[in-house]
């Protein structure tokens, strides 16, 4: 699993203290002058510790199957469909591996969607591309014993780069706030993939 950042902590806590010595340090940790601070780095999760959804055993119910986590050759390329995908998936299966054949219906719906493209400003070699997918989506539930569950407006937020997708669920009720990456999957989220 991926540890939570501290970098915006740390700037928060050195600018104020940088500003005293304007003549030295004034603007030295600013995220322009290190646009490398918007990508997570590699020794930031452990592809090794990834953990997703997934029915011990193949479960028949009622026509439902465990669902196949899309694997993209080139996850950047339709990062936003990469997320839709991966999140239905990933909610079905959670719900399989909980409920197991006792599950009646899944319907997973999806709301709205945002993205956000992040490039890398840098004149050197190494050419960093990452995107910010938010999804908004519906999701009701039944089980053979009549529970069911009516969830609306959950949103979930989703880093995607070459080499990992990261997801971030926010955990407060209808997704009204107005940042659609909140919480911010780059400090918040859990490694779901990792790309060869």
């Amino acid at each position: 699993m991926r540890t939570p950042r501290s970098r915006r902590a740390l700037l928060s806590a050195v600018l104020p203290f940088t500003m005293a010595f304007a003549g030295c340090f004034e603007g030295q940790f600013t995220s322009a002058d290190n646009p490398e601070s918007e990508f997570v780095s590699e020794d930031e999760y452990d592809c090794a510790d990834i953990d997703r959804p997934g029915p011990d055993e193949q479960v028949h119910t009622h026509g439902l199957e465990s669902m196949p986590y899309p694997s993209p050759s080139d996850p950047l390329a339709d990062a936003e469909a990469f997320a839709r995908e991966f999140e239905e998936a990933y909610r079905h299966n959670s719900f399989l591996e909980e409920y197991g054949s006792a599950t009646r219906a899944i319907d997973f719906s999806i709301g709205s969607s945002e993205l956000e493209r992040i490039e890398s400003n840098l004149e050197s070699e190494l050419e960093l591309e990452a995107v910010l997918v938010s999804i908004v989506y519906d999701l009701s539930t039944e089980t053979q014993r009549g529970r069911s569950t009516n969830e609306r407006g959950s949103r979930v937020s989703y880093y995607v780069d070459e080499h990992v997708a990261l997801r971030s669920r926010y955990q407060h009720g209808i997704a009204s706030e107005p940042d659609p990456f909140d919480p911010d999957p780059r400090d918040a989220g859990t490694a779901v993939v990792c790309f060869d």
